[in-house]
């Protein structure tokens, strides 16, 4: 069977979740196609278009899968999704936003990289900032017990982001939404200790029993002067949990008990993300097979 993958390099997720597909679907003859390059497209049995839609690219397949992040979906992407055969949600929860879209919304779950190299206890805590607002690193940025990894400013090699992964022992991932969360899901893959905002995916897939949630206090669709809400470009799903900082400061002022929290539960962390990891790369697979 020959896939073809499209995606636009972005620099970060879509570019990661181009390679984690074609990982997946090894056993077939796959090609992933950066659209920002001036391609000749092949003929294909299946093709996956990832974030975003390529109108000149669905022609060159029998079938076409559309896999979402329902936050970046556009106007006009949401106008041409009837022109695919199905659609592929990471959530429950995308799933019942987009039901009167399209008739086929398959919830697949997704899955990220295995950063687990001999992880180290340093009692040390990290946020890696993103290049969206949507990463909410406003929160902790005057905590002076975060070390703050802004990629934009400090280039990260692939080796840097796996040394920090497993040398820090609390990640924050206070995001103001998440499609999925490659972060907060490497770190435990790592045994780390996440603290997260209380947002439908994670609430959905993780073991509260394993996380420190923070909660959220408000979800707004827009807030001036936030381009992440800025309702002009148009994005219908998208919505910010805002969480409550005052619940926050008082997690953090008990560092001692999360740190030893860390070093009792790291191996339940790691199988938890092995689970979760291996029955969506499964649930994926399948989908890909019926087609």
């Amino acid at each position: 069977m020959k896939i073809n993958i499209y995606y636009f390099d972005n620099g970060v997720g879509m570019v990661s979740d181009s390679i984690l597909i074609k990982n997946v679907l090894s056993e077939y003859d796959v090609i992933a196609y950066n659209v920002s390059k001036n391609n000749v497209y092949r003929s294909s049995d299946i093709g996956i278009f990832i974030q975003n839609i390529w109108m000149d690219c669905l022609n060159h397949n029998r079938k076409n899968v559309y896999v979402i992040n329902e936050e970046w979906l556009n106007s006009d992407e949401i106008l041409y999704m009837k022109e695919f055969d199905h659609l592929i949600v990471k959530s429950n929860f995308a799933k019942q936003l987009l039901v009167n879209e399209h008739k086929s919304i398959i919830k697949t779950g997704f899955f990220s990289l295995d950063r687990n190299f001999f992880p180290k206890n340093t009692n040390k805590i990290l946020h890696f900032k993103g290049k969206s607002r949507q990463k909410n690193t406003e929160l902790v940025k005057n905590n002076n017990d975060i070390l703050i990894l802004d990629s934009e400013k400090n280039y990260l090699t692939e080796n840097d982001v796996i040394y920090e992964l497993n040398n820090h022992d609390i990640h924050i991932c206070c995001s103001l939404y998440e499609g999925w969360g490659h972060y907060l899901w490497e770190a435990m893959s790592c045994g780390k200790l996440v603290i997260c905002s209380e947002v439908p995916v994670f609430k959905e897939y993780l073991d509260p029993e394993l996380v420190k949630f923070i909660p959220t206090k408000d979800i707004y669709k827009k807030v001036i002067g936030y381009e992440f809400l800025d309702t002009k470009m148009h994005y219908k799903y998208r919505q910010g949990y805002f969480v409550d900082k005052v619940k926050f400061d008082e997690l953090l002022d008990n560092k001692d008990e999360l740190f030893e929290f860390q070093k009792k539960n790291r191996d339940s962390i790691r199988q938890h993300f092995l689970y979760i990891n291996n029955k969506n790369k499964e649930k994926f697979l399948n989908l890909i097979e019926s087609i």
